[in-house]
């Protein structure tokens, strides 16, 4: 079942990364739920599949680049139910035109074969300190 995760969660994300969100969302519960950062200005949950919807218009808003596969995922480890996802891009500002390196990691929790649950952590530690002992 762990290795099945692993697969669900990196389709899912690289879906998300090239901008293909139907598929991206496709591995998610009805009832999903997305966490962003909690050092965001305007950290918050997004819930459910229309909650998704919500989160990429804003994610894709500065950026000229967010979902044409310049984030790259990075190793993805297996903890109990929980996938850690750590990732990398490149983004350039829309207006502004400032390239920006970003350093990010997922916490996303899958329940019954679909992603229940995402978190947004700053660093790969934070996020693995985040799941340990939850199950």
């Amino acid at each position: 079942m762990t290795q099945d995760n692993v697969e669900l969660v990196r389709r899912s994300f690289q879906a998300l990364a090239n901008g293909d969100f139907e598929a991206a969302f496709a591995d998610h519960a009805p009832d999903t739920e997305w966490r962003t950062a909690s050092d965001e200005p305007d950290s918050q949950t997004y819930p459910g599949i229309e909650g998704l919807w919500r989160l990429v218009a804003t994610l894709a808003e500065p950026w000229d680049n967010r979902f044409d596969g310049s984030v790259q995922l990075e190793e993805l480890q297996p903890r109990g139910p929980w996938v850690i996802v750590p990732w990398r891009g490149r983004l350039h500002g829309r207006g502004s035109g400032l390239e920006l390196e970003v350093y990010e990691t997922c916490a996303v929790l899958v329940r019954a074969g679909k992603i229940a649950r995402v978190e947004e952590y700053r660093t790969t530690e934070e996020a693995l300190e985040a799941v340990r002992g939850r199950g």
